[in-house]
């Protein structure tokens, strides 16, 4: 395999992320609930989505990659500690996005699925993870552990508890091998959702 280097994202780099993670989220249960469309469509959508997402959360927090001979093949989300919300210039950059060129009802469901999420928020100070994906075609061949051990080397080298959400049972078994735990389980659009935390090590 070529050699993948794991570091944070530079601006210019981010609509890279924002295809990476339309990509790579795709087919997520959750991804599929809220947008309602065939594949193709849903990738369009979330990459458009996650353009100004991505830069929001890189104005608050890490966008970190992992790169194959110079190209975003993985992404990696951080918020710091109380910087794990959207701002309200955030949410009106993302929410054309999710009105235009979406099915009627997608911004009903992406609006009641962020709010699940944000209700079991975590109350402490912790690092929030996410979103996390490598590109479609890379997955399975270790980029996705490069970045979680990064993650974890910096929220340890702060003493930090870390907070993630995810809708795919195999994410919860690999998120185990970091040290989360399942804090809370619930069915967000008809998808399960599993609510993780990993305390301060």
């Amino acid at each position: 395999m070529v050699e993948i280097e794991v570091r944070e994202l530079a601006r210019g780099q981010l609509r890279q992320a924002a295809a990476v993670l339309g990509r790579g989220m795709r087919d997520n249960p959750i991804n599929r609930a809220a947008f309602a469309a065939d594949s193709g469509r849903r990738e369009r959508v979330l990459t458009r989505f996650f353009r100004p997402a991505v830069h929001g959360l890189a104005g608050r927090g890490t966008v970190g990659g992992a790169l194959r001979e110079g190209r975003v093949v993985g992404v990696c989300g951080m918020a710091p500690p109380g910087r794990c919300h959207t701002t309200p210039g955030e949410k009106a950059r993302i929410l054309p996005t999710v009105v235009l060129g979406t099915p009627p009802g997608t911004t009903g469901r992406v609006v009641r699925w962020s709010n699940a999420w944000a209700q079991r928020d975590l109350a402490e100070p912790h690092w929030h993870l996410g979103p996390v994906a490598v590109d479609a075609g890379l997955q399975g061949l270790g980029i996705g552990t490069l970045m979680l051990t990064d993650f974890c080397a910096r929220v340890d080298d702060r003493g930090a508890a870390a907070y993630l959400e995810t809708d795919k049972p195999e994410n919860v078994r690999f998120y185990e091998r970091f040290g989360f735990a399942v804090i809370d389980e619930a069915e967000v659009l008809g998808v399960p959702n599993w609510f993780m935390r990993r305390p301060r090590m």
